[in-house]
């Protein structure tokens, strides 16, 4: 080997030990974000959702929902409510969480220790001035079968005060799964006012909670500042979506997955025309997409109005463009490999981006325009 490529190969090899010792972080690419835990001892933490005054609720899939002073670190821990009857395995347990006024809105899987008698719920509860929550209380929003793993469960509450609820399909298989069933309620996006009534235009009849049809396992909504909905869900080894929900819309799931590949229950099923394609697929492989927001506020500059996704497999953060048409496009891909597994995105009070991660000794991480 000439001298100068083997003081050049020497000097490589420096150079990756000189990182090892000091942090292998030194030769990731730089990322445009300010990051900082603002919690952390939690235990896996699904949702995060504030009041008005700017109090921070966040939910741990073992059942309790921890209301904290504000978002700041290390902020006062004002309240910590249990929910009873909480079925915490895998993709089940206390997942979503929205906040509207006093009222505070949380989807669950619920029963025995017997899985067939497992129920996703709709549940609210009243948030008082001293941070304490009242008995959480079950919605009268329909029968929705509970398991261990495809339950979705994410809450929000729209510019009109409606409560959307994502649902999965339980992962059940052919012949029960309900995912392109109308009448029944996994595999779908509904919505429902405060006290569980029907608003009569969700799409599929005026006494029919269901906004759409043909869902997976949707762990993520989001409202965009023209109104529009989109839902990000996890895809079987190939095509986790991000759908823009319409009223009526069917998305495929079990038909179909992405633009047209065959699903995994393709029995009955129509042509692939018959069916919504996503905005955007991941694929193969897939990323484990769970959490989605969309970026508020003049802060984030050119990025205001994108979209963000966290992934759990991938261990990061997407940035997302949307066109006039509908169409998402993936821009780039930040805090990669950061904070490991990344679960619920959500905009706070202040404009800053707000991130639960799944790891097991789990933290709240707020993340600014560096």
């Amino acid at each position: 080997m000439p001298r100068r490529r083997w003081i050049a190969a020497i000097a490589a090899v420096l150079l990756v030990a000189a990182a090892g010792a000091a942090g292998w972080w030194l030769l990731r690419p730089f990322d445009p974000l300010r990051t900082t835990v603002v919690q952390d001892g939690l235990e896996h933490p699904w949702d995060i959702a504030f009041a008005d005054d700017g109090r921070m609720l966040v939910t741990e899939r073992i059942g309790r929902v921890r209301v904290y002073a504000s978002p700041e670190a290390d902020a006062e821990l004002l309240h910590t409510a249990a929910i009873p009857d909480v079925q915490a395995e895998l993709e089940s347990g206390l997942m979503g969480i929205a906040v509207d006024g006093d009222a505070v809105f949380v989807c669950a899987t619920r029963g025995t220790a017997d899985p067939a008698s497992w129920q996703v719920q709709l549940l609210r509860a009243t948030l008082a001035s001293d941070g304490s929550l009242s008995p959480f209380e079950a919605l009268p929003v329909g029968a929705i079968r509970g398991a261990p793993r495809h339950q979705g469960c994410a809450v929000e509450v729209d510019a009109a005060g409606d409560i959307w609820l994502s649902v999965g399909d339980a992962n059940l298989p052919a012949g029960e799964n309900g995912a392109q069933d109308p009448d029944m309620l996994n595999g779908k996006i509904l919505r429902v006012h405060p006290d569980g009534s029907v608003p009569a235009d969700n799409g599929f009849g005026p006494q029919s909670p269901v906004v759409s049809l043909g869902h997976r396992n949707p762990q993520g909504l989001a409202f965009g500042p023209d109104g529009r909905v989109v839902a990000v869900e996890h895809g079987t080894d190939e095509n986790d979506e991000i759908n823009r929900i319409e009223p009526g819309g069917n998305y495929g799931y079990p038909c179909f997955t992405g633009a047209g590949a065959v699903g995994p229950i393709p029995d009955g099923c129509g042509p692939a025309a018959d069916y919504r394609a996503p905005a955007w697929a991941s694929g193969a492989p897939t990323l484990a997409t769970s959490g989605v927001a969309f970026l508020a506020g003049s802060a984030w500059g050119d990025w205001e109005g994108d979209l963000v996704v966290t992934t759990l497999k991938d261990e990061d953060l997407r940035r997302f463009t949307l066109a006039d048409d509908g169409s998402i496009a993936e821009v780039e891909t930040l805090l990669d490999e950061r904070f490991g597994r990344l679960r619920a995105a959500v905009i706070g009070p202040d404009g800053a981006l707000y991130l639960s991660t799944a790891n097991g000794d789990d933290r709240i991480i707020r993340v600014e325009p560096g």
